[in-house]
């Protein structure tokens, strides 16, 4: 017979292991998402922009990166490809990081075949270029990020698919 109180009686009511490892887990993965979703604000200028990137990628801060992405209509391959572009520039040391106007040019040809399109309106080029030995053929180690601002503030915008009417 088991008695209240005892060491026997307390292992027998403990959770599972799975239960114990993944559970907390899960929940900080949960808070860590809502968290960042609602007190993330945008940067309202052009050097706010700045400073966040440089403060994403030095700290590696994901979701801070992430929220600055406009994602409207952009499909799970593009999210991916996006996530892994960004993941990319974590941990690298920083030369410079300059915006750019976009040329009024800029996205013509992209645009002109009638398949891709901006999924915001676009205005400048974010140019993150790292300490680092040049490339092959003297090319720059850089990301660019297409820019754009919408009512909120300054934000990553993509190029995406149009979409197609069904007739």
């Amino acid at each position: 017979m088991m008695r209240f109180g005892t060491k026997r009686s307390a292992a027998r009511f403990r959770p599972p292991v799975i239960w114990r490892a993944v559970a907390p887990a899960s929940f900080g993965v949960f808070i860590a998402v809502v968290g960042s979703a609602l007190a993330v604000e945008l940067p309202k200028t052009e050097d706010d922009l700045i400073a966040v990137v440089r403060n994403a990628i030095l700290s590696r801060d994901m979701a801070l990166f992430m929220n600055l992405v406009n994602w409207d209509q952009a499909r799970p391959l593009r999210q991916r490809a996006v996530k892994a572009q960004i993941s990319t520039t974590f941990g690298r040391p920083i030369r410079s990081i300059t915006l750019e106007p976009l040329p009024a040019e800029g996205l013509r040809e992209v645009e002109s075949r009638g398949t891709l399109r901006a999924n915001m309106p676009l205005s400048h080029k974010l140019r993150v270029v790292f300490d680092e030995p040049d490339g092959d053929a003297g090319i720059l180690p850089a990301d660019v990020f297409l820019i754009g601002r919408d009512s909120q503030g300054y934000r990553i915008g993509l190029i995406v698919p149009v979409q197609r009417r069904s007739d």
